[in-house]
């Protein structure tokens, strides 16, 4: 088994880590800087979209990149694998935004997590990480 850090990079993302055979550890996007992560620890990253669609405001997608921006850099010494929002929500079969929007998708995806994920609390700023988690695992990255 590997060592995850699962970031998503959003204002109100969320990180997870996973150690082998341990619960895994999660918090909000603030408080990333605060994990002690081992030399072999893969990082996996939400990789953000270049164009974010006509109802994002485009000071919010510049933050979105900032934040992205400055988390690769940050772990740069560590195995960073990009993960697009299209990948690891194809592993977790749910369908696709089309189906479901906003709050609704993201409730989804939270109950997703907690499902995979019963010994935690999830909340709506760790469920994107937490589903990383479950990609990352799926697919040995």
């Amino acid at each position: 088994m590997k060592t995850y850090l699962c970031i998503d990079p959003g204002a109100s993302g969320g990180w997870v880590y996973k150690y082998p055979g341990a619960i895994p550890l999660s918090g909000n996007i603030d408080t990333i800087g605060e994990v002690m992560l081992p030399a072999d620890c893969t990082v996996v990253i939400e990789n953000v979209p270049p164009f974010v669609g006509r109802f994002i405001p485009s000071s919010a997608a510049f933050k979105l990149g900032y934040s992205f921006g400055w988390l690769v850099g940050y772990f740069r010494h560590y195995k960073v694998v990009l993960v697009r929002p299209q990948e690891w929500q194809k592993t977790l079969a749910l369908g696709t935004t089309a189906t479901l929007a906003g709050k609704a998708w993201k409730g989804k995806l939270k109950q997703e997590a907690q499902r995979r994920y019963p010994s935690n609390k999830i909340t709506l700023k760790t469920a994107d990480a937490f589903c990383l988690l479950a990609h990352a695992e799926q697919h040995n990255l």
